[in-house]
């Protein structure tokens, strides 16, 4: 009798499941050849892997205003932005601030930018940006790439 009701629960149990998995942070994610994908569970209030590491000859900022593109590179909730413009990310001498995030950019050019509850986490290479925005609620993670624009 329970594997009776186990089968009746069929699709609208899976959706129960993944949306509850998603609504935690979790993602999967596959190949497309039919092969079983890869379930990464992310705990809240957790960083997701940092960006590339800076490179060993990395090149100062120049002072000045970066804009540039934030895309998402993950969604679990499905509740974020795809895209959205940065605009005023501001380098002087060695403090960076966008928006309500401040942070000092360490000596091999990297740095961490903090706004209540989110980061900004990268690295510069001379007048060019590349890292990641990672905010908790709705849980999203963008992919920031940035220019020197004066």
């Amino acid at each position: 009798m329970a594997s009776r009701s186990y089968r009746r629960c069929g699709l609208s149990c899976l959706v129960v499941v993944t949306l509850s998995l998603s609504g935690a942070g979790c993602t999967y994610t596959t190949d497309g050849t039919g092969q079983p994908g890869t379930l990464t569970v992310n705990r809240l209030g957790t960083l997701p892997n940092p960006p590339p590491a800076p490179s060993p000859d990395a090149v100062a900022p120049p002072s000045g205003a970066y804009e540039g593109v934030a895309k998402i590179s993950s969604n679990p909730g499905g509740l974020c932005r795809r895209q959205f413009p940065v605009r005023n990310f501001i380098v002087t001498d060695d403090m960076v601030r966008f928006e309500a995030f401040r942070g000092r950019l360490q000596p091999d050019m990297s740095v961490r930018l903090q706004g209540a509850r989110s980061f900004i986490q990268g690295s510069f290479d001379g007048g060019n940006f590349t890292g990641r925005l990672w905010q908790q609620q709705p849980s999203c993670t963008y992919d920031l790439v940035l220019t020197h624009i004066g």
